[in-house]
């Protein structure tokens, strides 16, 4: 390559935005983390189960991210960004747990999980309506779940799960809060679409991201790897399987 080209490139590459040079690297952890291979993993319960779901959640939610950041339309990522959160904050909060209270926790959260399918089954059905799955394989599914006290409120109640953990993650639960307000069709979100210029006039814009460069989403990401790694570890999964995430993730 001449030098003439090489200096161009270098000059397109200085030129690029912080957003879209970010945004691909969210995307390529995004396919490494999602590609991790998970056949050869023998289950042992559902709490580890639980805690790789949420991360490959959160890593599909973060590749959605990335596609609209390209696309300049960040501003339409809060219901993504604030799922990514609310999943750091709930593997947050089951890391501060006992291994036994953890399992109650996870199954409490699938009972809840369960009660919410049984009720939308019967919402269908009142409104004549009936829905193409039998609730009665998940219904005969054995939880040992709790229905009251601590565990219950915080599996059931985000606020409760997170006021409940030793070093309460305030950064990630501000975020939570911030990306709420335009994650639901709220009168904030519908003033940042169609604002008035002169208090007489319509006019219309965007709501302005809250993380506009993804930095931020970088390190909820290595915190969602991280805890997730020795959430998996404290299971008791081998530690080859439980770093694999890390190692994929790190790597991309």
């Amino acid at each position: 390559m001449s030098g003439s080209r090489v200096k161009k490139n270098r000059r397109i590459q200085r030129n690029r935005s912080a957003r879209i040079i970010n945004a691909e690297k969210v995307s390529r952890s995004a396919e490494a983390v999602l590609s991790v291979d998970l056949s050869d993993v023998e289950f042992r319960n559902r709490t580890a189960q639980v805690v790789v779901g949420l991360c490959r959640a959160a890593f599909a939610q973060g590749k959605a991210i990335a596609t609209l950041a390209t696309a300049d339309l960040l501003s339409a990522a809060a219901p993504n960004r604030r799922l990514v959160l609310e999943i750091a904050l709930r593997l947050h909060w089951l890391q501060g747990l006992p291994a036994g209270d953890r399992r109650k926790a996870v199954d409490t959260m699938l009972a809840k999980d369960r009660q919410g399918t049984n009720r939308l089954l019967d919402y269908l059905r009142d409104a004549g309506h009936e829905a193409d799955f039998d609730p009665t394989e998940m219904d005969a599914f054995d939880l040992d779940d709790v229905t009251s006290g601590a565990i219950h409120q915080q599996a059931t109640r985000l606020n409760a799960a997170i006021g409940s953990t030793e070093i309460e993650p305030w950064s990630i639960y501000s975020m939570w809060l911030g990306e709420t307000a335009f994650a639901h069709a709220s009168a904030n979100l519908a003033g940042k679409y169609a604002p008035t210029f002169d208090d007489l006039h319509l006019s219309s814009g965007v709501p302005d991201p809250m993380d506009p460069d993804l930095e931020a989403h970088h390190l909820i990401q290595t915190h969602i790897v991280m805890m997730t790694g020795w959430l998996l570890l404290d299971e008791g999964l081998p530690e080859e399987f439980s770093g694999r995430i890390g190692a994929s993730f790190f790597d991309a």
